[in-house]
């Protein structure tokens, strides 16, 4: 079977054989030579195209394929390396983030570390100590474990969500590690988050958040759970771990909520207090040794 190439040259080389008989009977020497030397070149170029191996005109054809495939491979490189450029940038940023809030989280725990020793050398009242008083006020204790406290939280921001969202309040848990240690009772644990939770829900007053902040300095667990509430004056602040308090927010309950909280951190040899202005939230801030 001829080529396409093959074809056209034996049709020109027919031709300029017709022609060279034309011109050898009809015409000037100088025109025989011209078509002679013509039919010669296209006789000479066919040959050629019909002894020429097949497979080069297929070496030709896959070298513009494996080229063709190659530009493709190649942009899909670089797309591919564009993309891990930016999934390492975001990374980097995640790293960046991470350190910043560690960093945050270790500073505000050696701040309010440093406010709870100053409570602890003075004493706020002559109250009695209610870790004395614990057994009447608390269910029966479960066996001491190690208990991840964290997860203790997130445990009861999950129970509140719905109360919580129905009151306006978004519950958010904020630490620089999965894991924080404690060796406590967690049902102990659960009722101290829980009446604070509870608290923040019923005297919030307006749509707003409570930030559960939990981080680690040295041998001690640092808690802090602040909310955008209304809050209360400097004055009523320093009384709402008393036994039976009501402030002039009062909505219900009996005051034992928070007095049950000081009472189990200072069962575990912590120490709690409580910042707060009109108009600007409460803070509980809490420390608890890890042993």
């Amino acid at each position: 079977m001829l080529s396409t190439a093959q074809k056209t040259t034996l049709v020109c080389s027919l031709i300029c054989y017709v022609l060279t008989l034309y011109s050898f009977f009809n015409s000037e020497p100088w025109i025989f030579l011209v078509f002679f030397i013509l039919h010669s070149i296209f006789i000479i170029l066919f040959a050629y195209l019909c002894y020429r191996d097949p497979k080069d005109d297929a070496d030709e054809i896959d070298s513009d394929a494996i080229i063709d495939s190659l530009n493709v491979e190649i942009a899909r490189l670089k797309q591919d390396s564009a993309e891990k450029d930016a999934e390492n940038s975001n990374l980097k940023e995640q790293i960046a983030s991470i350190s910043f809030e560690k960093t945050a989280n270790e500073e505000e725990a050696s701040r309010i570390k440093a406010e709870l020793e100053e409570l602890k050398a003075n004493p706020a009242s002559n109250e009695p100590d209610p870790s004395s008083i614990l057994p009447q006020y608390l269910p029966e204790r479960s066996e001491t474990a190690t208990v991840n406290i964290i997860e203790v939280a997130k445990s009861v921001a999950k129970e509140f969500h719905d109360a919580a969202a129905k009151a306006g309040l978004n519950i958010n848990i904020s630490s620089a590690d999965e894991n924080l240690l404690v060796k406590a009772d967690q049902n102990l644990l659960r009722i101290l988050f829980r009446n604070i939770v509870d608290n923040s829900i019923k005297y919030m007053g307006r749509h707003g958040s409570l930030i559960i902040t939990v981080s680690a300095v040295g041998d001690d667990i640092f808690v802090v759970l602040k909310d955008t509430g209304d809050g209360l004056s400097e004055d009523e602040t320093r009384h709402i771990f008393e036994l039976n308090y009501q402030g002039s927010n009062r909505i219900s309950g009996n005051g034992l909520g928070l007095y049950q909280a000081k009472a189990i951190v200072e069962y575990y040899g912590g120490t709690i207090y409580a910042k707060s202005n009109s108009g600007k939230g409460m803070g509980i801030y809490i420390q608890l040794p890890t042993t």
